[in-house]
């Protein structure tokens, strides 16, 4: 009977013991889950505050991409050359997309006000004989869950001038990038009736990398004509992301 009774004492004192772990156990959860939500109120407070500096940073930037613009306006083919120097943007120019380029009067890169939500790609034209518009616009959606819209002008080509299917194209396989005929598929790129993407690697291309500092692709060892003392003008200044013109949910004209 002593035995027995010593058995039950010992197995209530364990079982006492694996309460108190247990009980243990879940204030540490308790704590662990009010410091987390401490250091999220934190972080939320830190973005708002990386917020602010981006778009007063982005505020700055606007009249020195402006300054920008005005010169790369001075210099013959300035967007065609750098597209065509880019390893990657470059192999998406068909030679006729080359002639059309031609007529590219300025490109423009615009966040939105607030930067997480977007940003606009635009190309502004001349009066050309290929399309209508003189403004073709790129519009990218960002998506909490990290998937993004990307949707483009409408071009408004005109008879006998849109672009031809991507098997007439003579460079085939890793030479066209993303399947597409011809650059300007890219603005209707993803079909219509796809709501959201992962990516649009030709936009983050240009506006992480050509639009920072296009110089870069301005120049490479078979160019001559573009290694004066021009590279250290101010047109280089804008060395960063995008001007801020947009509302929060746009940018300027994207529908012409």
């Amino acid at each position: 009977m002593v035995s027995n009774r010593a058995k039950k004492s010992r197995t209530a004192a364990a079982e006492d013991d694996d309460q108190f772990e247990r009980d243990d156990m879940l204030l540490a959860i308790e704590k662990l889950q009010e410091a987390q939500e401490e250091l999220e109120k934190v972080n939320e407070e830190a973005n708002e505050k990386i917020l602010e500096i981006e778009q007063k940073y982005n505020e700055m930037r606007e009249p020195v991409y402006a300054k920008r613009n005005e010169v790369i306006s001075s210099i013959p083919d300035f967007w065609l050359t750098a597209f065509m120097n880019h390893p990657t943007l470059g192999d998406l120019l068909t030679e006729e997309d080359q002639k059309i380029f031609k007529y590219l009067d300025s490109l423009e890169v615009e966040d939105f006000k607030d930067p997480r939500k977007g940003y606009c790609i635009t190309f502004n034209f001349k009066a050309n004989p290929y399309f209508e518009n003189t403004e073709l616009t790129k519009t990218i959606k960002f998506f909490d869950e990290g998937t993004l819209r990307s949707t483009g002008t409408t071009i408004r080509w005109k008879e006998g001038k849109g672009p031809a299917d991507a098997s007439n194209d003579p460079r085939k396989g890793n030479k066209r990038p993303l399947n597409l005929s011809s650059f300007f598929s890219w603005f209707g790129f993803p079909p219509e009736g796809t709501v959201e993407v992962e990516q649009d690697v030709v936009a983050e291309l240009i506006k992480e990398d050509l639009w920072p500092n296009p110089i870069e692709h301005l120049n490479n060892e078979d160019d001559e004509d573009y290694t004066e003392d021009d590279d250290d003008d101010d047109d280089d200044e804008g060395d960063e992301d995008d001007n801020d013109e947009g509302d929060e949910d746009g940018c300027g004209n994207d529908d012409e």
